[in-house]
């Protein structure tokens, strides 16, 4: 089942808005990619979430919070003070949407109430949100896994040694570049690599 807007004028709102044109002074899409490194696509792909983002937001009495990567769209796009405060806020939102600015650290995703709600409403409207964009804030599960793979990988080795066997020492080297692999990936995905913050 596809999920529904609860607020479609909102989202008919947001889907005809621009986040590479006027009022911006520049192009969202072209400030990510310059401040992260990413690929037009991925960056296209952000200003999506965080426009799914505005509307949970816009269209939620209760507070919610985005993800980093989210988060730094915002602050963008918030930064641009007469196309946020002045033209978006007011036109499309209906509201002002004050992004929280302070000294304080942010709250770890897992202990963060509001991140939590985020990740429900997301689940509502749009179906399950894509983890390199939301991360899930339970990473026990993820933790887990990577042990599991790891005891295999050893297990294989010292079969292989036990037995002499080529097939355990090749089943224990595929284990561990499959790891290798997976956080190779996860790593190049925009969620991980943080290394923009603070810009």
């Amino acid at each position: 089942m596809k999920p529904t807007k609860s607020d479609r004028r909102l989202w008919h709102r947001l889907e005809g808005y621009s986040f590479h044109e006027r009022p911006l002074t520049r192009s969202l899409v072209d400030r990510l990619v310059e401040e992260t490194g990413h690929s037009v696509d991925v960056c296209y792909t952000l200003v999506e979430e965080y426009r799914r983002y505005m509307y949970l937001a816009g269209s939620s009495s209760e507070p919610l919070s985005p993800s980093p990567i989210v988060d730094l769209v915002w602050r963008m796009h918030a930064e641009d003070k007469k196309a946020y405060y002045d033209d978006f806020c007011p036109r499309i939102l209906g509201r002002t949407l004050y992004r929280p600015e302070g000294e304080a650290a942010p709250l770890p995703l897992q202990d963060d109430p509001d991140y939590v709600r985020t990740l429900e409403y997301y689940a509502q409207e749009f179906g399950r949100p894509q983890v390199q964009y939301w991360p899930d804030p339970d990473y026990t599960l993820e933790r887990l896994s990577h042990f599991v793979f790891w005891m295999i990988a050893f297990a294989a080795f010292v079969l292989a040694a036990v037995f002499s066997s080529l097939i355990f020492a090749a089943f224990g080297f595929a284990v561990v570049l499959s790891i290798l692999f997976l956080r190779w990936k996860l790593s190049s995905l925009p969620l991980s690599n943080q290394s923009f913050e603070g810009k």
